[in-house]
């Protein structure tokens, strides 16, 4: 993924005999007429799979914050969005925080690149995404931390090749709360770097500020959702993936039941979401609007566990609906009480006016 003719982010994806996905995500800062678009790496050959009912390779893209943006809330003093790269091979045994060694985009100052870790200036809703490679046929094991609180994870590998996995959750955070991942401890994770591919990446930025009244209570959030799954699942009579862990959920629109969100204002929407396989099994997890297929996943790693995920923005009417689907070609999902693989996030963007006319 390019800025103009600078690289912002990469992703490698290969499986002997078998699909393989990988995806990757940054935060940039950008000015009237720069460009961001996917090229192929000139080194490689390539091939993608697309048809008009399975749709894995995307691009997502939306606007956080306008320069001109102006906004009455004490201790607010602006935008905040980082993404950090890994320039090196890291080779962590001791689960220890990932440094990543360069800042592409550090808006704010927020994100140390000597500690790797991220640090709220004030309170907030909070988004990221963390995206990594394994060495040639080597694993690795990470995990997002919110203070001392492991959140979710993501695991790669891929027998003889290079393995791609990532994943995102939307965080509610206090003024001084740090965000950082770690690799797991009594693991050895091994992860790819260079000066020239940026594959292991961390990247996150504040959605909203929170905003009180002078009697302390809140009178404004992000509409936004993140949720796991902390059991396997298989798919079922039942289409939609149900999601057992809540880690946000403002504006309560969200039903953890049913997995459905369900739009409570016109607007645009961004969605995330991200799953991996049980063992020697694979996985199909569609999204959908209203019952209209929008785009999927899929993974499967023989011998092993395979990940996947995708994104969109969506432009939702009230009362619109969205879900995953894991019922119509079968999958077989993974999960654990803290290991939070199988993820699903989704915030307003910008609200659209809907305006009816008086017919009388």
């Amino acid at each position: 993924m390019m800025k103009n003719d600078q690289l912002i982010a990469s992703i490698f994806g290969h499986t002997i005999n078998d699909y393989a996905d990988a995806g990757n995500a940054a935060i940039v800062h950008l000015n009237t007429g720069d460009k961001v678009y996917v090229k192929a790496h000139d080194n490689y050959n390539h091939a993608l799979f697309g048809k008009i009912d399975q749709i894995y390779t995307t691009l997502t893209g939306e606007l956080l914050f306008a320069d001109n943006l102006e906004l009455d809330v004490e201790n607010f003093n602006g935008p905040v969005g980082f993404s950090a790269i890994m320039t090196k091979h890291a080779y962590i045994n001791d689960g220890s925080t990932v440094i990543y060694d360069k800042a592409i985009t550090n808006i704010g100052s927020a994100y140390n690149t000597t500690t790797g870790t991220f640090t709220a200036p004030f309170e907030g809703t909070y988004l990221f995404h963390f995206h990594a490679l394994a060495l040639e046929d080597n694993k690795f094991w990470l995990e997002l931390f919110h203070n001392e609180h492991n959140v979710i994870s993501s695991y790669g590998y891929t027998d003889g090749c290079y393995a791609d996995a990532g994943n995102t959750a939307i965080l509610h955070l206090k003024k001084g709360d740090m965000v950082k991942t770690k690799s797991r401890p009594g693991t050895n994770t091994r992860l790819y770097g260079a000066s020239d591919e940026f594959y292991t990446t961390f990247c996150g930025a504040l959605l909203s500020p929170t905003i009180y009244k002078n009697s302390g209570q809140a009178t404004q959030q992000e509409i936004a959702f993140s949720a796991g799954l902390t059991h396997n699942e298989a798919s079922s009579d039942s289409s939609k993936m149900i999601f057992d862990r809540v880690f946000l959920n403002h504006g309560l629109s969200f039903n953890a039941n049913t997995g459905v969100f369900t739009a409570p204002v016109a607007g645009i929407y961004v969605f995330h979401y991200h799953a991996l396989t049980q063992n020697d099994k694979a996985e199909w997890v569609e999204l959908y609007h209203n019952y209209i297929y929008v785009n999927s996943l899929y993974a499967h790693t023989s011998g092993g566990y395979g990940s996947g995920s995708n994104s969109a923005a969506l432009e939702l009417d009230v009362g619109d609906t969205v879900y995953l689907d894991i019922q119509h070609r079968g999958s077989f999902l993974y999960g654990g009480s803290d290991n939070i693989y199988c993820t699903f996030s989704g915030y307003l963007l910008s609200p659209i006016a809907r305006h009816n006319p008086v017919v009388g």
